[in-house]
């Protein structure tokens, strides 16, 4: 069983996520393991991978996540920008928020708001 991890804040993944992953009502990267701690029984028998923007939170997460004691968290590497890059939009629903002025990204790279404009 493969379970998707966002690691992104309720914000972000208002923009848009992957199809059937696990969101967390969270503000704050720190809120994490706590929101997460509901979950971890259900998680246990499967392989689960976080993701993030870039890579960055998710990394983190993963290694966190397997020092306490998780050992089957892996992390989607280079983050859902480099999933856009090397795959597409296949399986993700929406937009990707980055934290500059293009506010979201779609799975072609192009922005929500012209940078243009």
């Amino acid at each position: 069983r493969l379970v998707l991890l966002d690691t992104r804040n309720r914000e972000e993944f208002g923009y848009g996520t992957f199809e059937n992953a696990l969101t967390l009502p969270i503000d704050n990267f720190t809120e994490l393991p706590m929101a997460l701690e509901p979950h971890r029984d259900a998680l246990a028998d499967a392989t689960v991978v976080s993701f993030c923007t870039g890579g960055i939170r998710c990394e983190k997460a993963a290694l966190f996540l397997q020092a306490d004691g998780m050992p089957n968290v892996l992390q989607l590497d280079g983050g859902i920008l480099g999933y856009f890059e090397q795959v597409g939009g296949f399986g993700y629903d929406g937009r990707c928020f980055v934290f500059d002025g293009r506010v979201a990204l779609d799975p072609a790279l192009r922005p929500l708001v012209d940078e243009d404009a």
